[in-house]
């Protein structure tokens, strides 16, 4: 077989390929902007059906969630703080440095305890639609010896900071300020990390690998509908990240989409750490989160360092002992020219470099990826989000208590039930990472799928870990595991 003719290859290289994001091209991802026909009829069929079935059907329950939270005035405290401990939240947990404490002036006693920062200072690049308000945050975690974890002081404002405590008039309006800020982290800087640059990988591998290359077959897979989906998420005209998405009754956002893709830039190529400290380093292919301190780091870093790694361990060696190593240089070379942190051509050959770059992205596709959405829309409620905040952040820690009505009002409400039903909500099509298989043909790469599918099953098995997304259905569970809550294959949603 002449693996170097067109129609070895998928689209008979003919693309898709990416190129610079139509928005902000020197700080957000490159974007595949052309989508295979083919794919596009895939996304409409499923995703998109999907997404006119609920702008359908959900409305009058969206309603009925806004009619039923007209009276929230924010969490507890000891709400708050399952929140920011026990949900993908604990991404954003960094350790407090000397600098941080040398610029805090609030007076906290730091001592020998453990200390731990969430900084949301990125706030600061939104401009919030008239009515609304945002504003940057920083969080003081102090950690005691037996672990417990206790926000003691929350910053607002960078310039002119305010620094609010527990017992403060104005903790439970600087606590909805805090909210706000890890909410758009999750959706506008950390988790189009896992979307957009993956898409320059996935168009990259259809057009340049062949496809009877076990590279292509490992990763195609997990590449059925990204390529649409994020197009549509960039560019459709009725995307919530579109620059007029407040015509839309599904958009529950403080500011509009051309503004709020600065916070993608400050997740993809960083901001100055002169300027913002160390929370915005520059995107990096090859350090992806997981294993940080919380049960959602360990839960990550289990299925990828258990399952996924072993696996592509496997196909690395049989694809360097076969000798096919051509076309995974020239996939490296191209991927290392639009994807931060991608290994080179000259690094790829390494056997444990191959075997990472590759589980790295379809542990993404599927764990990473929906873990993010598992947690982000079952762990914390639409109204917890604080999407739209209409009451102005404190200038003193004295002010009044926030009364009903003034966070938000039932439009901003249903549009965030609704926004949370079409496009936060896990929604597994068929087939789920558990039923994934790949169009090997040699008997060792075989054996390494049905080594791979028992790895995944031992670690959602196992006791020690708190599972954020359940590897398989289970309709006789209580309460049920539907099928659509899965670990999906693919980025589907």
């Amino acid at each position: 077989m002449d693996l170097e003719l067109p129609d070895q290859f998928l689209y008979a290289r003919k693309g898709p390929w990416p190129q610079p994001s139509p928005s902000h091209p020197t700080q957000c991802a490159d974007e595949v902007l052309n989508i295979p026909p083919m794919e596009a009829l895939l996304f409409n069929g499923t995703i998109g059906a999907r997404y006119i079935q609920g702008r359908i059907g959900y409305p009058p329950i969206a309603g009925q969630y806004a009619a039923a939270h007209r009276d929230w005035t924010g969490p507890t405290r000891e709400r708050f703080e399952e929140i920011l401990f026990s949900t993908l939240y604990t991404r954003f947990l960094l350790p407090l440095t000397e600098a941080d404490r040398a610029r805090c002036t609030a007076g906290l006693d730091f001592g020998q305890d453990r200390w731990w920062k969430y900084d949301f200072s990125a706030m600061d690049l939104v401009k919030p639609i008239p009515g609304t308000y945002c504003a940057p945050t920083k969080l003081f975690i102090r950690e005691r010896p037996d672990g417990q974890r206790n926000c003691l002081c929350i910053q607002i404002h960078r310039d002119e900071p305010l620094y609010v405590e527990p017992g403060d008039a104005s903790w439970g309006l600087a606590m909805l300020y805090a909210l706000q800020g890890a909410a758009y982290h999750v959706l506008f800087v950390v988790h189009p990390a896992l979307h957009f640059p993956m898409d320059s990988v996935n168009a990259i591998t259809k057009t340049s690998v062949p496809m009877a290359h076990p590279l292509f077959q490992l990763l195609t897979p997990h590449a059925s509908y990204s390529l649409s989906l994020d197009n549509a998420v960039l560019e459709s005209a009725e995307s919530v990240v579109n620059n007029n998405a407040q015509g839309t009754r599904f958009d529950p956002l403080t500011a509009n989409a051309y503004n709020l893709k600065l916070l993608f830039g400050a997740g993809y190529r960083g901001l100055p750490e002169a300027d913002y400290g160390n929370a915005y380093p520059p995107f990096s292919y090859r350090r992806p989160a997981m294993g940080f301190e919380s049960d959602y780091g360990r839960w990550l870093a289990a299925y990828y360092e258990r399952a996924f790694l072993p696996f592509c361990r496997t196909v690395a060696s049989h694809i360097l002992q076969a000798g096919l190593t051509e076309y995974v240089r020239r996939w490296a070379r191209y991927n290392h020219t639009h994807v931060l942190g991608f290994p080179e051509e000259r690094e790829i050959l390494d056997a444990d470099v191959l075997a990472e770059t590759m589980a790295i992205y379809i542990w993404n596709a599927s764990v990473a990826h929906g873990g993010d959405h598992a947690s982000f829309s079952n762990q914390i409620e639409p109204i917890e989000k604080c999407l739209r905040i209409r009451r102005p952040p404190p200038r003193s820690k004295d002010e009044a208590p926030v009364r009903s009505g003034e966070i938000f009002n039932g439009d901003d409400v249903a549009r965030a039930a609704l926004c949370q039903h079409l496009f936060f909500q896990t929604w597994a099509i068929p087939p789920n990472l558990d039923e994934t298989y790949y169009a090997f043909t040699e008997p060792d790469l075989q054996a390494a799928v049905t080594d791979f599918h028992a790895r995944l099953l031992e670690v959602s098995r196992d006791p020690a870990l708190r599972h954020f997304m359940p590897l398989r259905a289970d309709p006789a569970a209580d309460p049920p595991v539907p099928y659509d809550r899965t670990i999906p294959q693919s980025i589907q949603y």
